[in-house]
């Protein structure tokens, strides 16, 4: 490795870590997105920390060791005895006996007790990683569209709209303000469906320019900040500028609101569908991700999926302040005007 990489790769490291600065990071997120060597090396890193983090000891049967020694014991007695026969001239030719097909059976419990758990947690942990990968690279687009619109985030400027359907009112898919990072060249489809999402669609769409949001549910697997209405969120915002990296904007979709429904069973529910209620990725104001097992990870310890004091939904609350983190369903759409 050259010194180069070396400095890279310890810079990477630091930044991983949370020990950097706000402007090295800064530095560092600028340079991700121009310099592909450098964001591989970056790939390469996060894969290995989240490794480390997700992948669990693997639990073996309690009593394994002592069957194992069992058959260790008796494979021992079958070649003591072969060997008394073929010192007596009783045996003539090699012979594969049951003991042997024991040692073999017992070999493969091990592997089986040992592998299969490891290879199904290392799985979890490439679709977690891959996960956090489309939530930076969202990030990076919606930091893109604030710097060319004064800071203001995407959204949904839908007045008196409801974000859930209900009897005789307008309903708005918050995912319209998302795909406004699509229609206007900031984000491909892709990056909208989080691998690990047992209902994503796995490929992406066509879109065209009459389309005004996701075309089905499949498709977007993320769901974002609270955008309905006239006044966007602003990463420009004094309010926001000392919290921004507790600010949660972006998350896996939210368990609440599943199938455009108050899901006031999963209020106790400790994270997203997407990962098996593991934990879910979660995109900050100052576009870091990091991988959270619970939902109070806003700024002090607010609940991303609740309005702070909210604990019943009719599909028309909004933020009680700037600094409410209130992510809404992934998608809503399919029923623009009310049942």
């Amino acid at each position: 490795m050259t010194e180069h990489a070396k400095r890279d790769q310890a810079l990477l490291t630091d930044y991983l870590l949370g020990r950097c600065d706000r402007a090295t990071g800064q530095a560092i997120d600028k340079r991700l997105a121009e310099d592909p060597d450098f964001r591989a090396l970056h790939n390469d890193l996060t894969n290995t920390f989240s490794a480390l983090r997700l992948v669990g000891q693997p639990q073996a049967p309690p009593d394994l060791a002592d069957r194992t020694m069992a058959r260790i014991h008796s494979a021992r007695r079958v070649d003591a005895t072969r060997a008394r026969r073929q010192l007596s001239g009783a045996a003539s030719r090699p012979t594969f006996s049951l003991g042997d097909l024991g040692a073999l059976a017992a070999a493969a419990v091990l592997i089986a007790c040992l592998f299969i758990p490891w290879a199904r947690q290392a799985r979890r942990c490439a679709l977690a990683v891959e996960c956090a990968s489309n939530v930076g690279q969202i990030g990076q687009a919606m930091g893109n569209y604030a710097l060319a619109n004064n800071g203001m985030l995407p959204a949904e400027p839908r007045l008196g709209a409801a974000w859930l359907a209900g009897r005789g009112r307008r309903v708005a898919s918050n995912s319209a303000g998302l795909f406004r990072l699509i229609r206007q060249g900031y984000a491909p489809p892709v990056i909208f469906q989080c691998p690990a999402a047992p209902q994503a669609a796995g490929v992406a769409f066509a879109a065209t320019s009459d389309m005004r949001d996701f075309p089905a549910e499949k498709f977007i697997n993320y769901s974002y900040q609270h955008a309905i209405g006239p006044r966007p969120l602003s990463n420009r915002s004094a309010e926001l500028a000392d919290v921004a990296e507790k600010m949660a904007i972006l998350s896996d979709s939210t368990p609440l609101f599943n199938g455009g429904l108050f899901r006031p069973e999963h209020l106790n529910q400790p994270s997203s569908d997407n990962h098996q209620q593991r934990g879910h990725s979660v995109l900050y104001l100052d576009w870091h991700v990091q991988w959270k097992r619970r939902p109070n990870v806003g700024v002090g310890g607010d609940n991303i999926y609740l309005v702070q004091g909210v604990v019943d939904y009719k599909g028309i609350e909004t933020p009680v302040s700037d600094t409410d983190s209130f992510i809404l369903p992934a998608w809503s759409g399919g029923a623009d005007e009310q049942n």
